[in-house]
């Protein structure tokens, strides 16, 4: 889209109207009048957009699988190399037409992949996924061969049928194929092993998630909080929450499912677009090659919550370089219409929130009560608009009115498929208000959604690594204002973010969250810089009020506690810490919780004994953060089995 912000550019200039178009857009009070006046600037100067959307193409199917043929060939394969290979064919299957035989084909290379990494059950799934389409009747027996084995090796009861099943389509094999006696020797090698001896059940590599936490006693208007806490409103912070009791450190302070979650791009072939759990054996949208699923259940889920529309737009949004940002501010707006019934209900429904005169209140249902599940508390959120330059604001309107054509053109979301007349659209009231959802979640997403994680392991715990699943929308942790030492931690569940006290909190002190810029990695000026520029507000924390240091210049409580008792109280305290430190960095920490409620003595401890900022605590709360993840967020990427 920068491509088409510079041309528009070039084209303002060379009028002479840059300037005057400024001004003009500049005295616009509303995002509907903004996406009106930039609907009508890309018909004005030719901004008629055109793509094709990396449609489904048997080509380019070939092309991907060729790719991780000659990777996989060469049989030089570890783990890592692996997962690259996995990822083509895994393109090449989002690729292939449906059904055909290069969609066949790629569910057959991948069970090659997805065997050598010791996945049997997803093996046996994409054989019988290539099976049941148009597999060549001359391969099918190395197809059946494969499954044969996965199914000696998960000990399977139903081996001896599937050994009369390779017999067959070896049967109807060319003499003339060179493989078909290769194939016919390993028959025979497993028919051996099978009267020899029963073999054990394959262990396959699984996501280590554990159950969600509860929360003792709910909140009376926050249903996915504790209540603990309160949300409040003043003019210097706004909506925040606060905390209404004294709060222990690990305490469940809320368990929210957002309103909505979204894939990272990257993550399309590794993980599903529905529930947004990793999966080795994705199956694609059957008329996209933007998303992909771990199964039918997922897939029809997303079809029928918002998939039908944005199967149409998202690829084409893709070949223009668009953000998740604007995949995201796209299906808040199609799971807004959905809630409501249609745009008039929807209507309805917002103006009454625009009417609602109690700002802390804003957003809450007529029963009282905030709902993660309704779409009313997402629109509530900050958009700081009127903090916001022309040029951001403009840029947001030019993507969403290029959006917004797509929508109208490429989709019947509005009923039917739309002329392509810029200027038509922008007369017409219902798609234009449609229109200013999208740039108001343009404007509210990034100063109010989170990044989900998972933790990945290649096999050794020690080479864990963060990434990030996607973003999310939740109406009440979005509330929480931001430190640069955060009393609380946002822990990503696979559907959930569970919210914990880190530090005591005292009744009445708020609850404060951190926006990626913490004091003991990042310098005063540029976490300023940061906030300022994304967040609109200049941080005044304690850690930016004192200047604390970073992590490397962070003194001792040795050198910061006078008194001899208290230093014996932190001492005794933390005599175990380094071999928690320890097994927190190999990832040994199975049948260990106590290290979480020994970290909280100590956390509890040091925040009574020492004055902060202090080495012990950084380290002490860093190593928690990482024991509640590798408690219940760590998925191990399989290794290669020889």
């Amino acid at each position: 889209m920068d491509k088409v912000q510079d041309v528009l550019n070039a084209r303002l200039i060379a009028a002479g109207k840059h300037l005057e178009l400024s001004a003009q857009y500049k005295k616009l009070k509303t995002d509907q009048e903004r996406v009106v006046f930039t609907l009508n600037i890309m018909q004005e100067y030719d901004l008629v957009p055109n793509v094709t959307g990396m449609p489904k193409n048997a080509k380019e199917s070939e092309k991907l699988r060729e790719q991780g043929n000659k990777v996989f060939v060469k049989g030089i394969v570890n783990s890592k190399t692996s997962i690259d290979v996995l990822k083509l064919y895994t393109k090449s299957i989002a690729f292939a037409p449906c059904p055909s035989e290069q969609l066949a084909l790629g569910y057959a290379n991948r069970s090659a992949v997805l065997f050598l990494l010791g996945l049997h059950p997803e093996c046996i799934q994409d054989i019988d996924r290539a099976l049941a389409l148009n597999y060549p009747d001359n391969l099918k027996a190395k197809l059946y061969l494969r499954k044969t084995e996965c199914l000696m090796l998960l000990g399977n009861s139903s081996v001896d049928d599937m050994f009369k099943e390779v017999q067959y389509w070896l049967d109807k094999m060319s003499l003339n194929d060179t493989s078909r006696e290769k194939l016919r020797t390993k028959l025979d090698i497993l028919q051996d092993k099978s009267v020899k001896k029963k073999l054990c059940t394959d262990i396959k590599a699984q996501s280590l998630v554990s159950s969600l936490p509860t929360i003792t006693s709910c909140n009376n208007e926050v249903p996915c909080a504790s209540d603990a806490v309160a949300i409040e409103y003043n003019e210097r912070c706004g909506r925040h929450v606060v905390a209404t009791r004294d709060i222990r450190p690990g305490e469940v302070i809320a368990v929210e499912k957002p309103y909505s979650l979204i894939l990272q791009q990257e993550n399309g072939q590794t993980h599903c677009s529905n529930c947004l759990r990793v999966c080795w054996a994705n199956i694609p949208c059957n008329y996209c090659t933007y998303a992909m699923y771990c199964s039918e259940e997922c897939r029809n889920i997303e079809w029928k919550k918002c998939h039908d529309v944005e199967c149409a737009v998202f690829p084409d949004l893709m070949e223009y370089s668009f953000y998740n940002l604007d995949l995201c501010s796209i299906r808040l707006a199609v799971l807004a219409l959905r809630e409501a019934g249609g745009i008039k209900e929807l209507r309805t429904l917002l103006k009454e929130v625009d009417e609602h005169d109690d700002p802390r209140t804003k957003g809450f249902s007529q029963d009282g009560k905030l709902y993660s599940d309704r779409y009313i508390g997402v629109y509530s959120l900050v958009t700081n608009t009127e903090k916001r330059s022309v040029a951001d604001l403009f840029k947001r309107s030019l993507d969403t009115s290029f959006i917004l054509y797509l929508l109208a053109t490429r989709t019947v979301i509005f009923g039917a498929k739309l002329s392509e007349d810029l200027s038509s659209l922008a007369e017409n009231n219902d798609i234009t208000f449609f229109g200013s959802l999208i740039l108001r979640h343009q404007q509210t997403i990034p100063c109010n959604m989170h990044t989900v994680y998972t933790l990945i392991s290649f096999g050794e715990m020690k080479d864990l690594e963060y990434v990030e699943r996607g973003i999310a929308s939740m109406p009440f942790l979005s509330l929480i204002n931001h430190s640069c030492d955060p009393n609380v931690f946002r822990h990503s569940k696979p559907e959930h973010i569970v919210l914990y006290a880190m530090y005591p909190i005292k009744k009445g002190e708020q609850l404060l969250d951190n926006y990626g810029t913490h004091y003991a990695i990042m310098s005063k000026e540029m976490r300023q810089q940061k906030l300022l520029k994304q967040y609109y507000f200049t941080c005044d924390c304690i850690p930016c009020q004192e200047d604390w240091p970073l992590y490397h210049e962070l003194k001792s409580y040795k050198t910061l506690v006078k008194k001899s008792s208290d230093k014996a109280k932190i001492k005794k305290a933390l005599r175990k810490f380094n071999i928690f430190v320890n097994l927190a960095t190999e990832g040994n920490i199975q049948d260990k919780s106590y290290i979480i409620e020994d970290l909280l003595k100590m956390v509890q401890v040091l925040h009574d004994c020492a004055p902060m900022p202090c080495e012990e605590m950084n380290n002490v709360i860093e190593t928690l953060k990482r024991m509640y993840d590798l408690s219940g967020n760590i998925y191990e990427i399989p290794q290669v089995r020889t």
